[in-house]
């Protein structure tokens, strides 16, 4: 048997950069650097040669997700992809686990015990044609987020969705521009980052008490981003997609939620954005 699973290093980064450059994924190496910092990868070898790789973020004791799920064009229908899956879901026995399946793998999802409960839309434009004006809600005041707010925002992002990230935000306070809208009181009512990602910039996370907040949040990150490529990837049963349409980030895909476990319900804050499709 010349196949073998082992755990991804950081030295596979180079060779899965190649991988989705074949299949036309947007990833930059320094998307793909930050992804294998952040999780648990797995590649599978044959005669030496890495053909497939998947990663898995441990979000706290509870949930995780699990994407980046890539076999080698040349390897298809071998069941290369349901090994990668098994040998990661065996990290995490009884955790929530959350994936977004294209349509050619929602089969193989299915059979492992995930079960469809959304779908996410991928919006995007290649030159924001025009920067649109910032509306703040009254009574709110908008401010960069520093250090002192890292508590804060891992504890709001949890109530969105579960996950509880604090490397995740250490990186996005300290390396990204991250912005937050308070109340008089100083409360957080919302935050969302804007990075540089794939193709050009994303927006996202995007976590907020409410629609008009995370629209404030998006607008004020997009100054400065006219003729720029931006992406913001949105959950389908929250009503910001048919807004960033109207921006002219029009949606290019809609890849299917998928849980294994129980799905979460929010609890005040939620999550408008992602932080990608593969980390959520």
């Amino acid at each position: 048997m010349n196949m073998t699973v082992r755990n991804m290093t950081a030295g596979d980064v180079d060779t899965c950069f190649t991988l989705t450059q074949a299949l036309k994924w947007p990833h930059r190496r320094e998307d793909w650097q930050l992804a294998q910092q952040l999780g648990e990868g797995v590649v599978i070898e044959e005669h030496g040669k890495l053909i497939g790789s998947a990663i898995l973020w441990r979000w706290g004791d509870k949930a995780a997700t699990i994407g980046l799920v890539i076999v080698d064009n040349q390897q298809q229908g071998r069941g290369l992809g349901k090994q990668l899956m098994l040998a990661l879901l065996e990290k995490v026995p009884g955790y929530n686990v959350r994936l977004h399946a294209t349509e050619m793998g929602k089969g193989l999802y299915e059979k492992l015990g995930f079960v469809t409960c959304g779908s996410i839309r991928q919006h995007q434009t290649r030159a924001l044609a025009a920067v649109p004006n910032v509306v703040i809600p009254t009574g709110l005041q908008l401010r960069s987020a520093v250090e002192a707010d890292h508590a804060t925002l891992v504890a709001l992002d949890q109530q969105a969705h579960g996950m509880l990230r604090p490397a995740l935000y250490q990186h996005l306070i300290a390396d990204n521009q991250t912005i937050v809208l308070e109340n008089a009181q100083q409360q957080i009512q919302g935050f969302a980052s804007l990075r540089r990602f794939g193709h050009g910039w994303a927006i996202g996370p995007v976590i907020a008490k409410e629609l008009p907040v995370a629209q404030a949040l998006i607008t004020a990150l997009m100054q400065g981003l006219g003729g720029e490529f931006i992406r913001i990837d949105t959950d389908g049963a929250l009503p910001l997609a048919e807004w960033l349409t109207t921006l002219g980030l029009e949606q290019v895909d809609a890849p299917t939620i998928m849980v294994r476990g129980t799905p979460w319900t929010p609890q005040g804050m939620q999550a408008f954005g992602l932080m990608t499709q593969a980390m959520a």
